[in-house]
Formats: C-alpha cells, sequence, structure tokens
C-alpha cells in the first residue's frame, strides 16, 4: 500500500466514480483506475463494484476507507507538525 494509493483510493470512495474523482486530483481517469487496480490486487479484494455510472464500494472498501481516513489525516498532521504548521 502507498499513501498514494490511499488518496486515490479515497477520492473515489468519496465521489463514488473514478471521473469525477480523477477531475479531483488533476490526473486523468486511467491512473486513477492503475492505481486502484493496484491496491485491490496488493490487498487481495475487490475495493469497488464498478458500474457504468459510477463505483460502488464493498463491505472491504468501506472497512478500508476508515483506515485510510486516519492513515491520511496522520501523516498530513505529521507533515504540517515538522514544517511547523501544528503544535505538536
Amino acid at each position: 500500500m502507498e499513501v498514494k494509493d490511499l488518496r486515490y483510493f479515497i477520492a473515489v470512495y468519496e465521489a463514488k466514480n473514478f471521473v469525477q474523482a480523477s477531475a479531483q486530483l488533476h490526473t486523468v481517469q486511467s491512473n486513477v483506475s492503475a492505481h486502484i487496480r493496484k491496491l485491490e490486487q496488493s490487498l487481495g479484494v475487490a475495493l469497488f463494484e464498478r458500474h457504468r455510472r459510477g463505483a460502488l464500494p464493498t463491505e472491504k472498501g468501506e472497512r478500508l476507507y476508515r483506515y485510510a481516513k486516519r492513515v491520511i489525516a496522520l501523516l498530513d498532521e505529521a507533515a504540517d507538525t515538522v514544517r511547523g504548521r501544528k503544535a505538536a
């Protein structure tokens, strides 16, 4: 699992759509799809059910979302603290 994969996962989860997530991330849809596929392969589970109009998280995707949000929040907090933007 890489940080970028988790950020992309969160974007797709929240947008419920790969195209909208790619626009929010300022990248192309194929890049987002590749990161999600890589994350799914590394975990050995499907994280989304893909549909014509979007993507809905699977049960495993629901579980990962809670952890992904916490991981990203901690990483962002650590970076802000080191840069002096937040008190430790």
